[in-house]
């Protein structure tokens, strides 16, 4: 069985909001590896949040002892994070509810979905 992990965020613009539902590229067979990537989403999501001026918790929360990301793309390492595959590789990326206008409701461990059992007709 393949996992996914479906998060739930809140992104936009100056002028509108909108809530999206989306699936992180990766998925895991492993079961406990998408349980830590679950964990370490939820310990950066609350570093990002206590790095930006807005925060009330302003520089309380310590950056997560596994953040170790190649940062010379972006000006603060913040907004990237990295997380663990099946093969034990640690893959980085930007997390799409990282953003001035973003913010990250929750996140969930799925069932990869058998698209031999799915089939979109259309709207």
């Amino acid at each position: 069985m393949k996992y996914q992990i479906k998060y739930n965020y809140q992104t936009g613009d100056s002028f509108h909001t909108e809530t999206c539902e989306e699936i992180l590229e990766f998925e895991w067979e492993d079961l406990d590896i998408a349980k830590e990537g679950l964990k370490k989403i939820n310990e950066h999501y609350k570093w990002y949040e206590s790095k930006n001026s807005y925060s009330f918790n302003r520089d309380k929360v310590s950056k997560p002892k596994w953040h170790k990301v190649d940062t010379s793309h972006v000006s603060e390492e913040y907004y990237l994070m990295n997380i663990r595959m099946d093969n034990g590789k640690e893959l980085q990326f930007w997390p799409p509810w990282v953003g001035y206008f973003d913010s990250l409701h929750w996140v969930e461990i799925i069932i990869k979905e058998d698209t031999d059992m799915r089939i979109e007709v259309g709207y």
